[in-house]
């Protein structure tokens, strides 16, 4: 074994019970990683000196005498692994009271079926939280941010993935049964924003947030109590004109109501009661593989009418729906009739 390679081989050994004993997770992976390193290194120095000792010896002139065994290296422990590290002592109780501050912020999002968002996330509030939103369609937003427990957020929203162009901005109050105003807002174009939310000492690492973006397009307004009366007043209509079990429809927002039946000869019926204009128009669309129906559908038919305050229908119009379809009822206001107005129709067998 030449000099240089044992002087290798003495600082190998030096290095691996230096750090033998380094604390902590981030440590031991640094340890691991230099130590790894080193034994790379070390072993391909040993693998060179190894061949050129041999050839040496081969090639010494068949001079006849036996060629001592060189001494097997040392073998260095395996190194402690980061991935099995175990704290010592019991793990930390689960906080009841963050626990449930943190059910009450989630709980806070609501049912995205019946209320439906674009993207909502619940955690534990802390004094520099960050998060990055990418492919956020160009829209009118609102912010909903929830806070369980005492203090207070402030919320920044800034546009792209860097720079300080802000989009909104507020604070919100925590409390037991959070409910806040929302922040409303512009997304110029589609791509990154970022939301930050800065607790206070009372809220952060003891208050629990939830944040959610509602478009304003799908945004769920109660309807007023004169287009529920106006709606119940058009069903009563249609079922003294012999038409059983109305559905009643008030127009806060247009709808479109898809209605499945078998395959057969139908009549429709309808009527509103209120002021403004209604647009009903009735279309037979395919049923596609997920249950959906089809928006492209054949126009059954097509009527637009001046609704009046004591009320208006339209009574068996008749239709015909094919195999593997479902009709889809559409009624459009116009403004006068908007949130006032209300409308009722009903499909039955021909």
């Amino acid at each position: 074994m030449t000099d240089q390679l044992e002087q290798l081989l003495k600082q190998a050994r030096t290095e691996s019970l230096r750090e033998v004993l380094a604390p902590g997770t981030d440590q031991v992976r640094r340890t691991v990683r230099r130590r790894r390193g080193i034994l790379a290194g070390t072993g391909a120095v040993v693998a060179v000196g190894v061949i050129a000792s041999g050839i040496a010896l081969a090639g010494g002139g068949g001079g006849g005498g036996d060629v001592a065994p060189i001494a097997p290296l040392p073998v260095a422990p395996p190194p402690p692994s980061a991935e099995l590290w175990v704290p010592e002592g019991p793990l930390p109780s689960p906080d009841p009271v963050l626990e449930s501050r943190f059910a009450a912020a989630d709980a806070a999002l609501g049912d995205r079926q019946k209320e439906p968002f674009v993207m909502g996330t619940t955690g534990v509030v802390s004094p520099d939280y960050e998060n990055h939103v990418n492919d956020m369609a160009a829209d009118d937003y609102q912010l909903y941010v929830y806070c369980g427990g005492k203090g207070t957020i402030d919320v920044v929203v800034k546009a792209g993935q860097a720079g300080d162009t802000k989009l909104a901005a507020g604070t919100v109050e925590c409390a037991d049964r959070p409910d806040p105003e929302p922040l409303a807002f512009t997304q110029p174009v589609t791509g990154y924003l970022r939301v930050f939310l800065s607790g206070d000492k009372q809220a952060s690492d003891k208050g629990a947030f939830s944040f959610k973006f509602v478009r304003v397009a799908d945004l769920v307004v109660p309807a007023s109590a004169e287009s529920v009366a106006n709606a119940e007043k058009a069903a009563r209509l249609l079922t003294a004109a012999g038409v059983s079990a109305p559905e009643k429809v008030t127009t806060e927002r247009d709808k479109a109501v898809d209605s499945p039946h078998p395959a057969g000869d139908y009549r429709a019926s309808f009527g509103c009661a209120g002021p403004g204009t209604m647009s009903f128009i009735i279309r037979s669309g395919k049923t596609l593989r997920d249950g959906t129906v089809a928006t492209n559908g054949q126009t059954q038919t097509a009527v637009s009418y001046r609704c009046t305050a004591a009320g208006k229908i339209t009574k068996d119009v008749a239709m015909k729906l094919p195999a593997g379809s479902a009709f889809t009822v559409t009624a459009e206001a116009d403004d006068p009739a908007r949130d006032r107005a209300g409308w009722a129709w009903a499909i039955t067998p021909a």
